[in-house]
């Protein structure tokens, strides 16, 4: 081990490699050392400059000196705008594609993930990926069944032939005529060894047909048992070797799963993050009708004061804003159709299809518990649950089951076989095994076969390739390692930055709905409401939408960053406590999931125990 290396991260490597079980010869040889270590030193360089230990942090919000000074009016200020609360029911979306009403359906996201996770088509067909793989699994060790196999087979001779002369005497006939009946049957096995084992008996009767010319027994049936083997000695010797198919189709196997995981945390984080772009929509809907609504009431009164003292460009600049605001509706309705359909295509709920009109309306609202975090710890994290990492440790098995298969290949051809045979002649069929067990006639065969290529460059640049394949292998596992690291900051960043924005907007908000009360208490005290006064209310009325509107969009940017953390860390599966139990009977992977954790009250604790 390296001086300063971490006990805990070589467990965790090792953690990792266990995945592809101990028959794997991942370090066979002092020459692996080096591939060893880069791959050990893949997690501990990333986190050499983190400190050990130490209590988790916490996300926090800057105080905000707005809102203490009005913390007093807070109740007020709240009340003031659009509802924070989203109202439902009362949202005008106008007529659906069918011109009828829009019909709304309530969701919650623990039952769109629910959903999703059961029926999301792509889901479904990831699902059926290890299944397949199994099969092939099963094909593969299907090399090494014993097989059982029959031959029968009749030969009729009837052919002219030479005839030798002694002294003017002929011998023989001119000619060669016979029945042959012939049946063999036996057992085949191929071992892992490399060695195939058979095991057979042949039945033969044979009748003579030349004339004049006879043989005894006749007809005769001769019986056979023969016991041969055929074994490799060098190339094509050993488990390894022989099981190599068997480990690549189990790794692939294992692959399909990881990359079901992968499918499945991004499904879920895809889920929530259309979830919350939904929830803001419709809170954007909400503050956009109350933005309508007092406009209408100041548009009102300057067409009141039409005869008075507002001017016609006054009045028509009132007009304008007024149908700006209600394009502003047409477009956020537009907005919330759409988060709807995108949130039904990745639900795939067959009482909610795509083709339906109803609307999506979240039950949920959104949330700013603070999360307790430790860097090293949510790396850490990432790196055990990461499907990603774990492919990778996958490829580098693969990359050392066919360098393995590659050096193999360099040796020489030889092969050595055997075989013993017992024989019986008699005039029956019925009494040729028993003389054949009197062991009184036995053949034996013993052969090798040696085979080297002069050079033998095809196997040494075959092997060549896959040292540098597994080499590259290794490199690919460093590079997830740190793409994952980036991943895991970058979400860590978005989750502390938008849970900061949450207090400034709502500062903002506050500031801005303080604003518009002193105009309102303004309004209350005037004798007369001049245009530019009520201009200034429509300028008031928007910069308070607008500051909502960004208040809104933080907490949910908020919630989103949340879920792509739990999706960087691996976890969004545990977090939803969703289950994955592949099957080999069940083409599909049975998930359970439970009630899904709240996110209020307690801070969390992230990255500790995910």
């Amino acid at each position: 081990m390296r001086p300063g290396c971490p006990y805990w991260t070589l467990t965790v490597a090792g953690a990792a490699l266990a995945l592809v079980g101990c028959s794997s010869p991942i370090w066979d040889d002092e020459a692996d050392w080096v591939l060893r270590q880069r791959v050990a030193e893949a997690i501990e360089n990333e986190l050499a400059t983190l400190p050990p230990g130490g209590e988790p942090l916490e996300t926090s919000q800057p105080p905000s000196e707005v809102e203490a000074a009005l913390a007093e009016r807070r109740a007020e200020l709240d009340a003031i705008g659009a509802p924070i609360a989203l109202p439902r029911g009362v949202l005008d979306m106008g007529p659906d594609l069918t011109g009828g009403k829009q019909k709304e359906v309530a969701t919650s996201l623990q039952s769109a993930i629910v959903s999703a996770v059961g029926n999301h088509l792509a889901t479904q067909i990831a699902r059926l990926q290890p299944a397949i793989n199994q099969a092939d699994l099963v094909a593969a060790e299907a090399a090494f069944d014993a097989l059982f196999f029959s031959n029968i087979d009749f030969t009729r001779t009837d052919q002219p032939s030479s005839v030798p002369v002694l002294m003017g005497i002929p011998l023989g006939t001119p000619f060669n005529a016979s029945e042959r009946y012939r049946f063999e049957t036996g057992v085949r096995k191929r071992l892992t060894s490399g060695a195939v084992v058979s095991l057979a008996t042949d039945l033969t009767r044979f009748r003579n047909r030349v004339g004049g010319f006879s043989l005894s027994p006749d007809p005769a049936y001769t019986g056979a048992l023969r016991l041969g083997v055929a074994q490799p000695l060098l190339r094509g010797f050993g488990s390894d070797v022989n099981t190599a198919s068997i480990r690549l189709a189990r790794n692939l196997k294992r692959r399909s799963v990881q990359q079901l995981r992968v499918e499945l945390l991004q499904l879920v984080a895809d889920v929530e993050i259309a979830y919350w772009d939904l929830a803001f929509s419709w809170h954007h809907l909400a503050i956009q009708q109350w933005l309508l609504q007092v406009g209408i009431e100041v548009r009102e009164i300057m067409d009141r004061r039409r005869d008075f003292d507002t001017k016609l460009a006054q009045y028509s600049d009132a007009v304008a804003r007024v149908e700006q605001r209600k394009a502003n509706i047409i477009r956020t309705r537009r907005s919330i159709r759409a988060a709807s359909d995108a949130m039904k295509l990745l639900i795939n709920d067959p009482q909610l299809t795509v083709g339906s009109e109803a609307v999506l309306v979240p039950l949920e609202e959104m949330v700013e518990a603070p999360i307790r975090y430790n860097l090293r710890e949510t790396i850490m994290a990432a790196v055990t649950n990461r499907p990603e990492i774990q492919q990778a440790i996958l490829a580098i098995d693969d990359a050392t089951i066919r360098q393995t298969l590659a050096d193999n290949s360099r040796l020489p051809l030889l092969n050595l076989s055997a075989e013993m045979a017992y024989f019986g002649l008699t005039e029956s069929a019925g009494d040729v095994y028993g003389e054949l067990f009197e062991g009184s006639f036995v053949d034996y065969v013993l052969g090798l076969k040696f085979e080297w290529p002069i050079g033998n460059r095809a196997a040494e640049a075959g092997s060549r390739r896959a040292r540098l394949q597994r080499s590259a292998a290794v490199i690919g596992y460093q590079q997830v390692v740190q793409s994952v690291v980036v991943d895991v900051k970058a979400a860590l960043r978005d989750v502390i930055a938008n849970y900061e924005l949450i207090q400034a907007s709502r500062s903002f908000r506050v500031a801005q709905a303080e604003n518009l009360r002193a105009l309102l208490v303004e309004e209350e005290t005037l004798a007369g409401l001049t245009p530019e006064f009520l201009n200034l209310k429509f300028q008031r009325q928007e910069t308070l939408a607008a500051a909502q509107r960004e208040e809104v969009r933080a907490l949910a940017n908020y919630n989103k960053s949340v879920a792509a953390l739990y999706r960087a860390m691996g976890v969004s599966l545990a977090m939803n406590r969703i289950e994955l139990e592949i099957t080999d009977d069940d083409p599909s992977p049975n998930h359970s999931p439970q009630s899904r954790p709240e996110r209020t009250g307690e801070p969390r604790e992230y990255g500790l125990q995910p």
